[in-house]
């Protein structure tokens, strides 16, 4: 039993309302968390880190990443530059190469404000159509925001400029090196990726790969790894940069020339391909997930066989000389490819011949029957069933290739040719089926393994073809 005394202390006791507890508990929630928020994303960029992004911007044509770069306010005002470099970046002509290792950048504070930096005398050329001209800028950075403060900027202003001199190969064996680079994402991580192959910087260029594309191609990063103790000469002129279709984030470098030297003597010839793809989980970049050494070996030859006596296609076949713009290396692996796909179809190895066609491959297949047409679009699924089903329905498959063509680069191809195709039953030497098109294969090196693969496939029947002979 409580006594009085307890009571009336009981009584004079004071408590919150309830409403009023819950609400301070929601407040100290939300200011812990803006607080955490405010932590969390703070930024710890340095300086040079955003020159890197500027020298990124400018180097890549990309406006809007250049744009992302100025507070807001300072783009507006005429004396900034902003809007000059802007029309330079739209210009399709035109290309930016930026040097931060010709000399130190140092940033220096300007005394009457103290979140100002300016960096000063940055060395670039600006490439024009026929011409290139030589700049020092100077650059004003300043760091904006309210709850999250970053590195803006708010002048860019050009400072001393001269044309810039031509100068001529001494050389005419060893390409001359270039970073001129058309407007694609990538640009920057090809630039990175030069640069460490001819400083000749190990640690540099293993810190451009994806880490687990590193470990499944341990081959070819040892075998690149080793050579990086010679010197490297790199031409990027005639690099081809393509996007993968179906992925948007996957690009294939291809065609550029590496020259080994020692002593200021070649000593060694490739092309290279790169295949780049964007990584992470909260912050993707760009990254390498292949470097592979293009390599002119020998190949298997399509087999050709004999076509019907009546048969209006030319006696030239593909086994002769290459047609076709692709460069010898490609016609090799282009027809090696071929070779091993008509090989499979031939022999119903359904587990070589899916092989070769790319993850998300568009294949359009048709059925004549009484000179009418029916086109039937497959997925890759789709055409794994169909070729179950057409291994089952002959006993024997002929595929002949004719009048072979190759067009592309080092990285993509088309594949033109005629096709004939035999199908017999079991039993008899009766054709069950025949016809007769031009076949189009869109091949395209594959940045997950480096391999070539069919991305699409088309047939049209071949018209004005007398019939085959009865058999």
């Amino acid at each position: 039993m409580n006594s009085p005394n307890n009571a009336q202390n009981g009584k004079n006791k004071f408590t919150l309302p309830r409403h009023l507890m819950w609400g301070g508990a929601i407040a100290a929630i939300v200011i812990a968390l803006v607080v955490f928020v405010v932590m969390f994303m703070s930024s710890s960029e340095t300086p040079i880190a955003f020159l890197a992004k500027w020298k990124s911007a400018l180097e890549s044509g990309d406006v809007k990443k250049y744009e992302a770069l100025w507070g807001t306010n300072t783009r507006q005002k005429s004396d900034t530059n902003y809007q000059r470099t802007v029309e330079l970046l739209k210009d399709d002509t035109v290309n930016f190469e930026v040097n931060l290792h010709e000399q130190a950048i140092e940033p220096r504070t300007d005394p009457r404000y103290t979140n100002r930096l300016r960096i000063e005398g940055v060395p670039l050329i600006v490439h024009f159509r026929g011409e290139s001209q030589q700049q020092l800028r100077n650059l004003i950075i300043e760091k904006k925001g309210i709850i999250q403060e970053r590195w803006k900027i708010i002048k860019d202003e050009v400072v001393g400029q001269q044309l810039a001199p031509v100068s001529t190969p001494t050389e005419p064996t060893v390409p001359t090196p270039t970073t001129l680079q058309p407007k694609t994402p990538v640009a920057p991580l090809v630039l990175s990726w030069k640069a460490a192959l001819e400083s000749q910087n190990v640690k540099k260029y293993t810190g451009l790969w994806d880490k687990s594309a590193l470990k499944k191609r341990k081959v070819n990063f040892q075998r690149i790894k080793d050579m990086m103790s010679q010197a490297h000469v790199i031409d990027l002129t005639q690099a081809t940069y393509t996007a993968v279709p179906q992925h948007k984030n996957r690009y294939v470098v291809a065609n550029i020339r590496v020259v080994l030297q020692s002593d200021d003597i070649p000593i060694e010839s490739h092309f290279r391909t790169l295949a780049i793809e964007k990584k992470g989980f909260f912050r993707r970049r760009w990254k390498l997930t292949n470097d592979e050494i293009s390599d002119a070996s020998s190949s298997t030859e399509i087999v050709q066989h004999e076509e019907p006596a009546m048969d209006t296609v030319s006696g030239e076949t593909s086994g002769g000389t290459f047609e076709g713009t692709a460069p010898l290396d490609t016609q090799l692996k282009v027809r090696q490819i071929l070779g091993k796909w008509q090989t499979a179809w031939e022999d119903k190895d359904l587990q070589t011949y899916m092989g070769i066609y790319a993850e998300r491959a568009q294949i359009t297949r048709v059925t004549v029957r009484n000179g009418k047409e029916t086109s039937v679009y497959l997925t890759k699924r789709d055409l794994r069933t169909k070729m179950q089903k057409l291994n089952k329905m002959y006993g024997d498959i002929q595929v002949s290739i004719s009048n072979l063509q190759i067009n592309g680069d080092r990285a993509v191809a088309d594949a033109t040719f005629l096709q004939k195709f035999t199908g017999r039953p079991a039993e008899g030497s009766r054709p069950a089926y025949d016809d007769y098109g031009t076949k189009k294969l869109n091949l395209m090196v594959d940045p997950a393994d480096g391999h070539w693969k069919i991305y699409a496939e088309t047939w049209s029947h071949y018209k004005d073809v007398p019939n085959f002979p009865k058999m």
